[in-house]
């Protein structure tokens, strides 16, 4: 996981790829593509935005106490540690704009800079300056590595936004 994006073997996903029964993002060269009910995939020149405005974004300090409540909640019982939250994915497109309800890859929460980078790095699919297969490119070269932490999240972003 890198900011709002899954990237693993399979390809890139705006948050989270979906379980069975969830709706998920992927992001292909080609545009973004609706997996689930609606199953529809529109090209990056139909796009005009994609934005994530409830992305879960916290400081460290508040992701690190979400996480320990959450943790304790899960074993209490009173909660479901493995359960990612939703968060809402709108695509504005030619025919308007359509919400998708992804599974969030980031527990409990995203930093906020990478939420910010992330919504660059979208400008960037759309302006067609940048394509999702720069981050599965990664991802291979890589080895499949995931447990990056914050700061190496968000140097990535910020070279795959040309910073």
């Amino acid at each position: 996981m890198v900011g709002l994006f899954w990237i693993d073997g399979a390809g890139c996903w705006l948050g989270a790829a979906p379980g069975e029964e969830a709706e998920g993002i992927r992001l292909t060269d080609e545009g973004p593509e609706v997996v689930g009910a609606s199953g529809t995939a529109l090209s990056w020149a139909q796009i005009q935005q994609v934005t994530v405005p409830n992305a879960p974004a916290r400081s460290a300090f508040r992701r690190g106490l979400s996480t320990a409540i959450g943790l304790a909640a899960a074993m209490t019982g009173f909660g479901d540690f493995e359960t990612p939250p939703l968060m809402t994915v709108c695509l504005t497109h030619d025919g308007g704009v359509s919400e998708h309800h992804v599974p969030t890859a980031a527990s409990p929460a995203y930093t906020e800079r990478e939420v910010a980078l992330s919504h660059a790095l979208l400008d960037r699919f759309v302006a067609g300056e940048a394509s999702p297969s720069l981050l599965t490119e990664w991802w291979r070269s890589a080895g499949g590595c995931a447990a990056l932490k914050p700061a190496e999240r968000e140097a990535l972003l910020e070279g795959w936004c040309g910073r």
